[in-house]
């Protein structure tokens, strides 16, 4: 594969104008000394003061050359003696490595302190040299790290030891900002110099300056998810030691592979393999994943996924994507499960479907009334009974976010009970949801509704033990039922939708109630996107590794959302009018990326993102 440079590092390289300005004035100012030399008596006695007026060494000898140019400058001196000697057959890696450690950092380019803290196997000279050489060489992450570990390699890099890939993923991360910016900026200059010629295959190609949509340099859908993988990816921990050899993106990468096929994850290895940017050894195999994710608790995974969404929700805030009262829809979806029910408690009974009737289930709150939603919260349900408590939760969490203004809730009967009801409205929040046709009183309600020919109508109606002058029953008829219908209606009442609210139906009619709840439906949707094009299949009783597999594919969604963001305001377009990225794009350009994202040191984990969601009477952990 060839590998890419410092992905997260500022690159400014010297351009040509400065270069060439830098250089006109160095040749000035050697031309002036010589010419002011030769115009010295031949005999010093003759004007015994005039030499002391002009130095014995020209300055611009005392000029001090970019870092790229020494760099340049002891290539070809490395070539021009290889050749003269017949050694001109050593592998282009090798001579990049060789030419680095005759760089005299020390004064010019490095001072004592400086990268020091990068590892512990090297000192800051030598960290310096291995970065250059990880910056500049065409060899991707994993075989750098190989490289390094033969004498030959730290030989001509002039340093001590090896460094595992891990360590060696780890290192730009920990770099000075301004320093890392600095040998970036140097390397991006020096492979810019050297493309198109001899010196070409020694180094990787230069990062494009612009990215086009007519076919040239990479595409835009492309670009962009690799900047929003590059800023939340780093927050998704693997549990990985320093004997890992593979990245972490390419451990990801088999999983947007894996929903991207729909498939499994050992298939989606073995066929990254056959990618003609990846080489034996930069993909893990699906066993050697799935064993590192199992190593998390659901506690983790959700904590380590709302570190990474909040990265989103941040680019979308930026973007001015939150309305200032957002309606957000709170729905449990499930994930079917057709093992052994008794493996985990989290898997529960659900509506019978093809072939299962189980299913692991999990709450999610998501903006809706929005061209492109997000999903802001996910939790795993074990017990319907307690989603009061998830919904507390849940309104909190994303009250970081967005001032909600608006619930809507679907007929569940985990929804459609005062408890659930009131964990929204004592809040101060409107509530629109769809009522179950249940109640004897309600059915006398919509009966008498329809043999009245009313189109809509409503009363006050309290659920269970609420205040029946807080909310309303509202029926409206359902023009959509009306027209599906293919024979009479087992009752009158069938052709009408009912809604429960707390907004009085004077202020907001029925019609308009109804229209609005049509929003909700778009949840309905978004899951099915999840399952479809960001869900990898697992028959896996792991709860940890289902809970990280169901929350990244949330995950991936939501970079889909901001990518529409994104993408939306480069060109212009309203999003309003259709997608500017479709997820079946999205992820094919994910998998089919020639990047290999240079994650940075994981951040620790942290409980502040969490605060008090997690208490003893619901904490998912896995001794549930």
């Amino acid at each position: 594969m060839a590998r890419e440079k410092d992905e997260d590092a500022e690159r400014d390289p010297e351009g040509k104008g400065s270069i060439d300005k830098r250089r006109s004035e160095r040749a000035e100012i050697s031309r002036n000394y010589k010419e002011a030399r030769e115009e010295l008596p031949a005999d010093p006695r003759m004007d015994p003061w005039a030499y002391t007026e002009i130095p014995a060494r020209n300055p611009a000898d005392n000029i001090v050359p970019p870092l790229w140019e020494r760099i340049r400058a002891n290539a070809l001196n490395l070539s021009h003696s290889r050749n003269r000697r017949g050694k001109s057959d050593s592998p282009p890696e090798i001579l990049l490595a060789e030419a680095l450690g005759r760089v005299q950092l020390y004064p010019h380019y490095w001072h004592p302190g400086i990268n020091e803290d990068l590892t512990q196997n090297l000192d800051g000279k030598e960290a310096t040299r291995l970065y250059l050489f990880f910056d500049l060489s065409p060899l991707n992450q994993s075989e750098v790290a190989r490289k390094v570990k033969k004498k030959s390699y730290r030989e001509a890099l002039d340093i001590s030891d090896s460094v595992s890939q891990p360590t060696l993923n780890r290192m730009p991360g920990r770099m000075d900002s301004e320093r890392r910016h600095y040998y970036a900026s140097q390397t991006e200059t020096l492979v810019r110099q050297w493309e198109g010629g001899y010196f070409e295959n020694w180094v990787r190609p230069p990062t494009p300056d612009t990215i086009v949509i007519d076919g040239e340099g990479f595409p835009p859908v492309q670009v962009i998810a690799r900047e929003l993988r590059s800023k939340t990816f780093k927050y998704i921990r693997l549990k990985r030691d320093d004997s890992t050899e593979v990245t972490k993106d390419a451990a990801l990468r088999v999983l947007i592979a894996t929903a991207n096929g729909n498939g499994f994850v050992n298939d989606a290895a073995k066929n990254l393999k056959y990618k003609p940017f990846y080489d034996d050894g930069d993909i893990p195999t699906g066993q050697n994943l799935t064993y590192h994710l199992r190593k998390s608790s659901r506690e983790s995974v959700m904590r380590m996924f709302r570190e990474a969404n909040e990265v989103l929700f941040e680019i979308a805030s930026r973007h001015d994507y939150f309305p200032e009262e957002a309606e957000v829809a709170i729905d449990i979806t499930d994930w079917p499960f057709y093992g052994d029910v008794d493996s985990d408690k989290f898997i529960r009974g659900t509506k019978p479907g093809r072939n299962y009737s189980w299913a692991w289930k999990y709450i999610t709150l998501a903006l809706v009334g929005s061209d492109t939603p997000l999903i802001l919260v996910v939790l795993p349900v074990k017990d319907k009974s307690k989603t009061p408590k998830y919904i507390r939760r849940m309104l909190r969490l994303s009250r970081q976010h967005v001032n909600i203004g608006r619930v809507y809730l679907d007929a569940g009967t985990e929804f459609y009970n005062s408890d659930t009801i009131s964990a929204i409205t004592e809040q101060g929040l409107e509530l629109v949801m769809q009522g179950r046709k249940s109640g004897k009183t309600v059915k006398h309600f919509l009966n008498g509704m329809a043999r009245a020919n009313l189109r809509s109508s409503y009363y006050s109606y309290g659920v269970g033990d609420l205040d029946e002058d807080s909310y309303y029953a509202v029926g409206l008829e359902s023009d959509k039922t009306v027209r599906l219908r293919k024979s009479e209606a087992d009752e009158p009442m069938d052709d009408y939708t009912y809604f429960y609210t707390n907004l009085h139906p004077e202020e907001v009619p029925p019609e308009e109630l109804g229209e609005a709840y049509r929003r909700r439906w778009g949840i309905e949707t978004d899951f099915r996107k999840i399952k479809h094009d960001f869900l990898a299949k697992s028959g896996s009783k792991n709860p940890a590794l289902r809970s990280f597999y169901f929350n990244f594919a949330a995950h991936l969604f939501n970079i889909w959302t901001v990518a529409n963001i994104l993408r939306a305001e480069e060109t212009g377009e309203d999003l309003s009018e259709g997608k500017q990225v479709t997820a079946g794009e999205l992820m094919q350009a994910i998998e089919d990326d020639p990047h290999d994202l240079q994650i940075p040191t994981e951040p620790p984990e942290t409980r502040q993102v969490f605060g008090d969601i997690f208490d003893a009477d619901w904490a998912p952990s896995d001794a549930d």
